[in-house]
């Protein structure tokens, strides 16, 4: 159990400190099916987000100066021009619901940390993981959904991803 702990750690800390390429011009060039083109968008979100790791967190944020973890996916979302509303509890009553079997890069996954039914979100990316501004004195980071906490604490998994 250690041994897999260790592993994770270093694997999420190699993660995060690497850097994908700022690339602004995440525009679909070709024309694919519905569903390549939902996956193309949902990779344009996954690969958006991950620019913006190491990001501070702040309350009611939503720039790369600082975001909360509605305002990261609200920013991610406009920047590729996807409307989506600014709270979590608002992303979360206007996205698709999907099994977390269908789960794909640029869904959204909602979590339960506090009392109310929903009031954490983040963007999956794949392979199990997802990007979220976690909470004050923390920056924008990955976690896997199989983490024990992570895993405690979803809710529901929604897409915004037209299909």
């Amino acid at each position: 159990m250690l041994r897999n702990s260790l592993i994770i750690f270093f694997c999420v800390l190699l993660f995060a400190c690497t850097h994908a390429p700022k690339n602004t011009d995440l525009r679909v060039e070709n024309q694919h099916s519905n569903a390549e083109v939902s996956n193309d968008k949902g990779q344009q979100i996954a690969k958006l987000a991950q620019t913006m790791l190491g990001s501070p967190y702040k309350y009611g944020g939503n720039t790369p100066n600082g975001f909360d973890c509605s305002g990261l996916v609200f920013y991610t979302h406009g920047k590729l021009g996807i409307h989506t509303p600014r709270t979590s509890l608002k992303q979360f009553k206007t996205a698709k619901i999907i099994t977390s079997k269908q789960l794909r890069s640029g869904d959204l996954v909602f979590f339960k940390l506090n009392k109310y039914n929903v009031s954490h979100v983040g963007i999956y990316i794949g392979q199990g993981r997802f990007i979220h501004a976690p909470k004050s004195g923390k920056r924008v980071s990955v976690n896997y959904l199989h983490d024990e906490f992570w895993q405690a604490k979803i809710r529901k998994c929604r897409s915004v991803i037209l299909s």
